[in-house]
């Protein structure tokens, strides 16, 4: 264990007692022994505090005071895992299944490439489960390519990359944090690679009940992306793809797509209207994102 990096494992929670069962139970048969998990809580409802507290005491469990969404939930665990000098930190999904040998099968590759910042898996939705129970041992047949984003259900992250590029924007609360982080950190001149190491994703476990506002989330976290990150045509190119993703009605609908489902949950009229109110909300808000984006600029250049 003294040779090994420590990794932290942080798993954000909101009322995510009927997943937690199946997730934990598998994080649990992990195999890499130099590993703490840290699960917070957003203000649940449900009693899976105390169903985590009651089955796994190994989990450390921080209680936040106020709904934070996500992106906060995850930060305060990135925070902890900081203060007790985490060598990787892990974003771990309340609603995903691993394989045992997950933290070893990729941790060194950060070794191997000194420039990568972070590594991802392929993500297997809950529709195609029986492939990611037939995935034969992976030892020495790790394969990972770089890419610009990735799942946002479970990636690995060195803890220097967070010192160095911030941690989540909590103004997204939900959705589309991942992404602006992943930005953020290829403008810093690290590499992302994804793996074909799976991670079973059921999808919007944390948010399955409220998905109007999931949907409305999405929309709006994806122009405020743009605007932070992209230059104008590409804020234009984005307001286009969200109209089409939302209202096209010959779009083929790709089942197996979850930010693709969310996009395309309601009719054409509920989209369009969501689209429009995202289109507000983003115009009120025009300052903050825009100072954020000044802030990010200078934090990288420095």
């Amino acid at each position: 264990m003294k040779n090994k990096p420590k990794v932290f494992v942080v798993i954000p929670n909101k009322n995510g007692i009927d997943h937690l069962s199946y997730s934990l139970a598998s994080l649990a048969k992990t195999t890499y022994t130099n590993y703490r998990s840290v699960l917070v809580d957003d203000c649940s409802t449900d009693r899976s505090v105390d169903f985590v507290e009651r089955n796994y005491p190994s989990v450390k469990v921080i209680k936040n005071d106020i709904n934070k969404g996500f992106a906060g939930a995850v930060n305060t665990g990135i925070r902890y895992a900081l203060d007790q000098r985490a060598d990787y930190i892990a974003v771990y999904n309340s609603d995903i299944k691993v394989l045992p040998e997950w933290i070893e099968l990729v941790i060194d590759i950060f070794c191997k490439r000194h420039i990568v910042g972070l590594v991802g898996y392929k993500e297997i939705t809950k529709e195609k489960e029986e492939i990611f129970y037939s995935t034969k041992d992976l030892k020495g047949k790790v394969q990972y390519n770089e890419v610009k984003g990735l799942p946002g259900c479970l990636y690995l992250c060195s803890s220097r990359v967070f010192r160095h590029v911030g941690l989540f924007d909590e103004d997204y609360f939900m959705y589309g944090e991942d992404n602006d982080f992943f930005s953020r950190l290829i403008k810093a001149g690290y590499r992302i690679v994804q793996t074909n190491v799976p991670v079973w994703h059921y999808g919007e476990g944390s948010s399955e009940n409220r998905k109007l506002s999931a949907t409305w989330l999405a929309y709006r976290n994806a122009l405020r992306f743009s605007l932070k990150n992209e230059n104008p045509i590409r804020i234009l190119r984005m307001l286009l793809a969200l109209l089409n993703q939302g209202c096209n009605p010959f779009l083929p609908r790709k089942t197996d797509e979850s930010v693709f489902k969310r996009m395309r949950r309601y009719n054409i009229v509920i989209s369009f209207i969501l689209i429009i109110a995202s289109c507000c909300w983003n115009i009120i808000n025009i300052v903050p994102t825009l100072r954020s984006r000044y802030e990010v600029s200078r934090r990288i250049r420095n």
